[in-house]
């Protein structure tokens, strides 16, 4: 059964006098100028607490200010507000005040951040076709979160230019990257590590070497198009197509070939405390280099919604010098 709803019985019938008064309180300092957060810690001050028992928060205080019922109303058929048919804790009146309040806040925000944009997030794995989605296996790409924090995100997830087939996980950016951080140190710390990117290097230079000639007879399948077309071999409608889809296999491989670069550049020699050193003070690029080097894969699980700390099994990192990874296969 939904909770009832602050001020009122559960029917709303009748306003609980206390939590009446005490609302009324709180929304005439919102309208004075206050904040959220001022009227919510005037509630904790007076050992006011919300129906299920919890203090009130700035966002908890929202929530109620926003519900037009504390007003006696409800959304009409046209999404006007009327009459609800039960008593109001505070009027209609002071809840349009409360409205102007919200409105004129997200607008000074509006204004604030074209004036002061946001800077870019320099994300260190998002362009290294390593993290992945543990769901569907699409890759991970950075993507604020709708409160501004730097995230990652699955990119299977519906576009305005397709429908998406997941983007159900994410995870907070600076969690992800320290957790990430903090294992490869302590995998660079270990014995043997630089026997095994040595061996990985010489891996990602054959394969580089590979994917650099698959692009060469791409480019030169384009360029014969033109001429197979002039000869009658292929219609012109074909070769359109075969142009288009030669054009997207460009773009993968030379994709593939900018990561398959920077971690053959990354560098491998040194000691255990030079490897270290390096990684602790390397740029983003360089650092997702290395990590291409040391992982197959790193898997995303879902985490629940605010989870901020990372519970066990919820990333799972694949070490190039171990088996490879089964292919993630989609739930149907």
């Amino acid at each position: 059964m939904a909770a009832r709803t602050f001020g009122f019985t559960g029917d709303k019938g009748t306003l609980v006098k206390e939590e009446a008064q005490a609302l009324r309180e709180a929304v005439q300092r919102r309208i004075g100028g206050g904040t959220r957060a001022g009227a919510a810690a005037y509630l904790r001050s007076h050992g006011v607490v919300g129906t299920l028992g919890s203090p009130f928060t700035g966002q908890t205080i929202a929530r109620l200010f926003r519900n037009p019922a504390i007003a006696g109303l409800k959304p009409g058929p046209d999404g006007k507000l009327v009459d609800a048919g039960h008593p109001g804790v505070i009027t209609p009146e002071q809840f349009a005040q409360l409205q102007a309040k919200d409105a004129a806040e997200a607008e000074k925000h509006k204004a604030s951040r074209k004036a002061n944009p946001r800077p870019d997030y320099d994300y260190a794995f998002s362009s290294n076709d390593l993290v992945v989605c543990a769901l569907c296996g699409a890759n991970h790409q950075g993507l604020r979160t709708n409160s501004g924090n730097p995230g990652y995100c699955c990119s299977a997830g519906p576009r305005a230019d397709r429908p998406g087939s997941c983007g159900k996980v994410r995870i907070s950016a600076q969690v992800l990257e320290d957790h990430l951080g903090e294992e490869i140190v302590a995998r660079l710390s270990e014995p043997g590590t630089q026997k095994a990117l040595e061996a990985a290097r010489t891996e990602v230079e054959k394969e580089l070497a590979a994917t650099k000639a698959e692009l060469d007879a791409v480019t030169q399948g384009l360029d014969s198009l033109a001429g197979m077309v002039l000869r009658h071999e292929i219609t012109a409608a074909s070769a359109a197509k075969a142009r288009q889809s030669g054009v997207q296999q460009q773009k993968a491989l030379r994709h593939r070939i900018r990561i398959l670069e920077r971690a053959a550049a990354t560098p491998v020699s040194g000691s255990i405390k030079q490897l270290v050193d390096w990684w602790n003070s390397a740029p983003t690029e360089a650092k997702a280099g290395l990590a291409k080097l040391m992982l197959h894969r790193v898997d995303v699980h879902p985490g629940g919604q605010g989870v901020r700390k990372l519970r066990p099994g919820r990333v799972v990192l694949w070490w190039r010098d171990q088996p490879a990874p089964p292919p993630i296969r989609p739930a149907t």
